[in-house]
């Protein structure tokens, strides 16, 4: 991280992609790694092939959600609440998303846990 943060930026994402390859698992590193990236799209690819190494990573989550559309960010928060069926924070943010209808059967999953 330290190496990424003193390097230009070209050599910074080659030092992360060098992390990220050695050391998938790392949140931290996927986190910068989508940082250097300069539009969404590209954000958020980086962010999705982190959550493929780390699919329990609730900050992975957050921050891909954060960066889609809403319709996107339902279809996301879907699935994290599979991944991370105990964070309640996600459950929510689901609810949030959902019409009244689907927010109740949001709110009777996570009474059942998931």
């Amino acid at each position: 991280m330290e190496a990424c943060r003193l390097a230009i930026p070209l050599k910074a994402k080659a030092v992360i992609a060098q992390g990220v390859k050695s050391n998938p698992n790392s949140v931290k590193l996927w986190i910068q790694a989508s940082k250097l990236e300069e539009d969404t799209v590209n954000k958020s690819r980086v962010l999705r092939k982190g959550l493929e190494h780390i699919f329990d990573s609730v900050r992975l989550w957050k921050a891909v959600v954060e960066l889609a559309n809403e319709e996107d960010a339902r279809l996301l928060l879907q699935r994290a609440v599979e991944c991370c069926p105990l964070h309640v924070e996600l459950w929510l943010d689901l609810a949030k998303l959902e019409n009244c209808e689907n927010a109740e059967k949001v709110r009777r999953r996570t009474n059942r846990g998931g």
